[in-house]
């Protein structure tokens, strides 16, 4: 919903100054997206998906290739240039997808589940570039049910059964001495207790 693809059925949405339901081609011009699922072309080249994904995003000319030489610099693709993308170990699928998703310089970036079934030391680097993009001024939303992840964010927004039970910083969401996994039970368990009595 939040990348214009849903149609809302209440309520408004912004993206920077473009309302997603009056304007989504312009607020969609503004996001990333980054799927849960390896979402690129496997049996395209790393480079066919480069220029596939540059072209989408309207890029062209020499702004185009410098753009895509930044993203083959900054993930270190070099060496995975004429590999076809789906052969690429997970590590590096996850790098492609994320230049792909940055591209065009997005204002926001979503992430899906950015670091599912990859590696401690892979989950470790990929936050590195996340952590460079909000250095620079990028709007970066996560989704992860990894709670230990969720602690790296700004803002935590706590959703149970379809609902935001609690937002906050990581440190206001814990008590002392409390992980943040220990703090979304106990939170999910206040929520249903409150739930029971408003029902009665």
């Amino acid at each position: 919903m939040l990348c214009g693809l849903i149609k809302p059925t209440s309520g408004k949405g912004f993206i920077l100054d473009a309302d997603m339901i009056k304007d989504p081609e312009k607020a969609r011009a503004h996001i990333g997206y980054m799927a849960q699922k390896f979402s690129l072309f496997s049996t395209l080249s790393v480079r066919q998906n480069l220029n596939f994904f540059a072209g989408v995003y309207g890029l062209k000319g020499s702004y185009k290739q410098q753009r895509i030489d930044q993203m083959i610099e900054v993930f270190e693709l070099a060496k995975h240039l004429n590999q076809a993308a789906g052969d690429l170990p997970l590590g590096f699928k996850q790098r492609l997808a994320l230049s792909c998703a940055i591209m065009h310089n997005p204002a926001i970036l979503f992430l899906d589940e950015p670091t599912s079934g990859v590696d401690p030391l892979t989950r470790r680097e990929f936050w590195n570039h996340i952590n460079s993009m909000v250095d620079t001024g990028v709007t970066v939303m996560v989704t992860t049910h990894f709670m230990d992840e969720a602690e790296y964010c700004d803002r935590i927004a706590l959703i149970y059964e379809g609902n935001a039970i609690k937002i906050g910083a990581p440190d206001e969401l814990k008590t002392a001495n409390e992980t943040m996994e220990d703090a979304f039970i106990r939170l999910i368990e206040h929520y249903a207790q409150e739930k029971v009595h408003e029902d009665h």
